[in-house]
């Protein structure tokens, strides 16, 4: 069984954690060859994926996929040759949609991590996926830091939300924009609801004039479209993060990373120059605060997974699918998004119990380290290969 893996740059951050997968299916007999995908080296990956006449390629967040042309219509090139692609989506594919939209896609399968991605790869027009929850190469993390010298820290990026406004208000048309201010606040007070279920309940409140407008836009601009959902998410996200570390006063909390509004007196920004250096602040932090991202609905990310793998307790916003990933109160502190008084109490008391903290971070650890490691989702995507090649050769047979 050969597999091509199409790599657009170095692997960096989160998607390092693929390498795992790659050598699992290498161990498990699947020959590897990985192929640098340049802008300027199309034709040049497609000649060497025709020589190597894999079964399967594979990129991330569909970064590999290559458009040719058959019969005047632009179609990729695992329909046209005849092999199939798999796409692991480490993200919400919406944030991807250029690669995907406006293709039909035959012989194309998304593996997502969170479970509605689904609903982003059949907005875009994909029917054949898998889910496979995230895993950690614990070899690609560093070692932790000796000893803690940060009692709390929030994890970025932080931007306040009018500064997002104000950059998406320039590139919307102005009738557009009341639906994406409306939305991002109907999110940021409803957290556990997608952008997708969002934008169409907000709309139906408009009126039956405004509504048509909208859809004779939508109609006109799908592109446009999509890039509204994504910055309704984006919005919406550093809506409820700003949300939270305004009213963080008299903390000493350390921000990490991207941080763009006015500091407050107690807190302090530390950037981040590089992944290892991320892991390293995690492993210095007795309690870390995160905020999901809208964009990641249902699942548990792998920011998460780092953290505590890298041994700080996590402090995340409750849903109700994270007690099939950590355990809260054992293995996880849980605070409810919009409770000041739920985040403010738990904050101060695990500040002054930093002990307490420090025994849910490993029980923590254990259990990423435990539960969350390449082997069986390794054997998933391995069997899901060996099954589409028994299939394929016994319609050979047939024919």
């Amino acid at each position: 069984m050969k597999l091509a893996f199409l790599k657009v740059g170095d692997l960096k951050g989160s998607l390092l954690h693929i390498n795992a997968l790659l050598e699992y299916l290498k161990e498990k007999g699947v020959e590897v060859f990985e192929l640098e995908l340049r802008p300027d080296s199309v034709q040049e990956t497609v000649s060497k994926i025709m020589e190597i006449r894999p079964a399967f390629t594979l990129d991330l967040n569909g970064t590999g996929i290559i458009v040719g042309d058959q019969e005047g219509k632009k179609k990729p090139i695992y329909d046209i040759l005849g092999f199939v692609h798999i796409s692991y989506f480490t993200e919400d594919p919406l944030l991807h949609f250029p690669a995907i939209f406006g293709l039909q896609h035959r012989n194309f399968i998304g593996i997502v991590g969170d479970i509605r991605y689904a609903e982003s790869l059949k907005l875009l027009g994909i029917e054949n996926m898998s889910y496979v929850t995230p895993f950690l190469d614990f070899s690609a993390l560093p070692e932790p830091e000796p000893e803690k010298d940060i009692d709390v820290a929030f994890l970025g990026p932080v931007i306040d939300p009018q500064i997002v406004a104000n950059s998406v208000r320039q590139n919307l048309p102005e009738n557009i924009f009341p639906l994406f201010i409306e939305t991002g606040e109907f999110m940021f007070r409803n957290p556990e609801v997608g952008v997708l279920n969002a934008v169409h309940y907000v709309l139906n409140l408009f009126n039956p004039d405004y509504q048509q407008e909208v859809a004779k836009w939508r109609e006109e601009n799908k592109e446009a479209f999509l890039r509204l959902l994504n910055d309704i998410s984006i919005y919406a996200t550093m809506r409820k993060r700003w949300y939270l570390v305004s009213f963080l006063e008299g903390i000493n909390l350390k921000i990490v990373g991207d941080f763009q509004g006015e500091l407050k007196e107690d807190h302090e920004n530390i950037k981040v120059e590089s992944y290892e250096e991320l892991l390293k602040i995690y492993s210095r932090t007795f309690l870390t605060v995160v905020s999901f991202p809208y964009t990641v609905p249902s699942g548990i990310g792998y920011t998460p997974l780092e953290v505590s793998a890298m041994g700080s307790a996590l402090m995340i916003d409750y849903r109700g699918t994270l007690p099939g990933f950590l355990k809260p109160g054992e293995e996880v502190i849980t605070y409810m998004p919009l409770d000041r008084a739920d985040i403010e109490e738990k904050i101060l008391y695990y500040l002054d119990n930093l002990e307490e903290a420090r025994e849910i971070a490993e029980r923590a650890k254990e259990a990423v380290r435990s539960r969350f490691t390449v082997e069986d989702r390794g054997e998933f995507i391995y069997r899901m290969m060996e099954d589409i090649l028994k299939k394929a050769t016994q319609e050979e047979k047939k024919e």
